[in-house]
């Protein structure tokens, strides 16, 4: 097990799939992870957690670290938020309006990352509301048949039905300490497919007053392994400051030249083949009718030959939670499996 990785075993999230099916017909003209966040995020506004004594949508928004945090500079005009949308029906990838017609359900994932999982009653609230108010257009209500939780070892529980919940407590946390297995402790030489599933964008793109170009600049956006690597291990730690113990931020955790040194073999993997597009994906429109914020990204399929073992539980772990840009929407979804192994005999 990698001693530096190990540093974030107590990093965990459960998973809640959740079915809605609609009650007429209706229209969804954007990216449906845009429109499930979106009004999920409206009716989060007003449920109110007695707890922080804020809406769902202010906590969720609440950034815990204190002034003197370490990372408190870096974080605080932008950090991870606790939650993840992730699509299991109806990706529409290809622009097309979907058209959804009575009794068609739709399902997605909610992820609830470390501490933000006690809130899940008031996630399950939010969803109920955003159901009875409606998606799509015109805005038919949906009914939410359940909510599922689900481990990674094939176990489930429903968590909720209609209007009725059925459990007090989430049971399988998802660690990322269950991942290290995936680490092998011979030296094996592998073929690594990585599958894009929705738009993945790990560099962002912005207009710059600075014409230099930058290293980002230089990989013209392109998502290698090194870069999917970096973005997943730096989302990890984060993720990891902010909803496991803000308060408890190992000093080599802070170490540059420790982290860099955990990154350089990403680099070594050669790329075999690579079957990749971007696609720019709709947003929800603002009252103005104008897409503030357009969602695009790479899909596709790319094939790596080398040596996996220190990033493997890593990548696997990341899968549910997702890397780079705009995950909350449902961006950012992949897939790694190793092929064709080959032990390689030390002379």
């Amino acid at each position: 097990m990698n001693r530096f990785l190990f540093l974030y075993k107590n990093l965990f999230y459960h998973r809640l799939d959740i079915r809605i099916a609609a009650t007429g017909n209706t229209i969804w003209d954007a990216w449906s992870g845009a429109i499930i966040r979106n009004n999920l995020l409206y009716a989060a506004e007003q449920i109110y957690v007695e707890k922080t004594q804020k809406t769902l949508r202010e906590t969720i928004n609440d950034f815990p670290l204190l002034i003197s945090h370490p990372l408190y500079n870096a974080l605080k005009d932008g950090f991870p938020k606790g939650y993840q949308i992730s699509l299991l029906s109806h990706i529409n990838l290809d622009h097309a309006p979907l058209k959804l017609s009575p009794n068609e359900i739709v399902s997605f994932s909610l992820i609830l990352i470390g501490n933000m999982s006690e809130y899940y009653h008031f996630f399950i609230q939010a969803i109920r509301l955003m159901c009875n108010r409606g998606l799509g257009k015109p805005q038919h209500p949906f009914l939410l048949i359940d909510v599922c939780e689900h481990s990674n070892h094939n176990e489930s529980q429903i968590v909720a039905i209609e209007r009725t919940n059925l459990i007090d407590k989430l049971r399988f946390p998802v660690y990322f300490d269950d991942y290290f297995w995936q680490e092998e402790k011979t030296e094996i030489c592998s073929e690594l497919f990585v599958h894009y599933t929705t738009p993945i964008i790990l560099f962002r793109s912005r207009n710059k007053k600075n014409t230099q170009l930058s290293y980002q600049d230089k990989c013209n956006l392109f998502p290698g392994f090194y870069q999917l690597v970096r973005s997943a291990f730096f989302r990890l730690s984060k993720l990891h400051v902010i909803y496991i113990d803000a308060n408890d931020y190992p000093a080599n955790l802070q170490d540059e030249g420790l982290i860099e040194s955990f990154l350089q073999k990403a680099g070594y993997p050669i790329l075999q083949s690579a079957n990749i597009s971007r696609v720019v994906l709709q947003n929800t429109l603002k009252k103005e009718r104008v897409n503030t914020m357009p969602l695009a990204g790479y899909i596709g399929e790319q094939v790596y030959s080398g040596y996996f073992n220190d990033y493997l539980p890593l990548l696997k772990f990341m899968e549910e939670i997702g890397v780079g840009n705009e995950v909350v929407y449902g961006m950012g979804r992949y897939r790694v499996e190793i092929k064709n192994k080959k032990l390689i005999s030390k002379i």
